[in-house]
């Protein structure tokens, strides 16, 4: 069993180096995802063998990324933090929002190049224009992509609630 989670928790790991976070954030979500309770900063820092600081910090980003929760445990002082319900579908729109800016940064300039292509001339305009059709490209893509992710997001929340339990899966996936 050590061993499977010790691989997920690395694979979590370099999956969130892969998409420039820290390794230690994915690592953090690999451990909370095969967590059977909530786990304290200390559980979290032990289990990683990693000092107690650079773990509270990844928790109080996972949380305001609401990828990971605080759990009150009765009886204990300590925050807990366990994986949020879910995480998947938060991580999805927060990968939207990124798109959501990128989709403003190409908007904003556009309008801006358009504006001066019109006043400028020869070379200037010539440039401009080579601009301006990489930013209405740049602008068509994220409006179609972001377009995409709402239909996604719409479709998964509800095909969720369908998802089989782990004995129908594996009854239908492992006869």
């Amino acid at each position: 069993m050590e061993q499977l989670v010790d691989a997920i928790v690395e694979d979590f790991g370099n999956g969130y180096a892969s998409f420039g976070h820290s390794e230690l954030m994915g690592r953090v979500v690999g451990l909370l995802l095969c967590a059977d309770r909530p786990l304290t900063l200390e559980d979290i820092s032990q289990e990683l063998h990693v000092s107690k600081s650079p773990v509270n910090q990844i928790c109080k980003r996972l949380e305001e990324l609401q990828l990971v929760r605080k759990a009150w445990v009765k009886g204990e002082r300590k925050f807990h933090y366990q994986i949020a319900d879910n995480i998947f579908l938060q991580a999805s729109i927060n990968l939207s929002r990124l798109n959501e800016g990128n989709l403003q940064i190409a908007e904003r300039h556009l309008e801006a190049t358009v504006r001066r292509m019109q006043e400028a001339t020869g070379e200037e305009k010539e440039r401009l224009r080579l601009i301006c059709q990489r930013l209405i490209e740049m602008r068509e893509f994220y409006r179609h992509l972001l377009r995409s992710y709402r239909q996604f997001i719409e479709e998964w929340q509800a095909r969720r609630d369908q998802l089989p339990d782990v004995d129908t899966y594996l009854q239908k996936h492992w006869p």
